[in-house]
């Protein structure tokens, strides 16, 4: 297995997307303190970041999605992705990104192809490690 400092590498780009702005700064901070030194890209949008994804300017290599956001929630992000074939892309892999611990936001969560994992916020050093690994399997099986 990589280690963690190979895993983190291959991890050049993080899109997230979450309409809170403390999350956002502490999320920050976490890849800060977890040794993340790619690009970060934040929107407080479900809008601005399908803004950003249809322009194809670069994919992340990672997404962190929120599900509550104002008019359109995580889920209708990605479902408008995969309709129009921007998710899955080969190269990015969506964790959603949530305060809700219910069972019905996890299973809505991973019926989509795009998405490998659910994460409650906050975000952890812990479970960061554990997503840039689980990223790094199904980029490399």
């Amino acid at each position: 297995m990589s280690s963690l400092s190979d895993v983190l590498t291959a991890v050049q780009h993080i899109l997230l997307v979450d309409d809170e702005d403390d999350c956002n700064f502490v999320t920050k901070l976490v890849l800060k303190k977890a040794g993340y030194k790619g690009r970060l890209t934040t929107f407080t949008s479900a809008d601005e970041a399908l803004d950003h994804l249809r322009a194809d300017l670069d994919k992340p290599d990672l997404m962190f999605v929120d599900i509550n956001m104002p008019k359109h929630t995580g889920f209708d992000l990605l479902a408008m992705c995969e309709n129009e074939g921007l998710l899955p892309n080969g190269c990015t892999s969506v964790v959603m990104f949530s305060s809700s611990n219910r069972t019905a936001d996890l299973e809505k969560a991973l019926s989509f192809r795009s998405v490998i994992g659910y994460i409650e916020k906050a975000l952890t050093v812990d479970s960061f490690e554990r997503v840039v690994r689980d990223h790094e399997r199904l980029r490399t099986s």
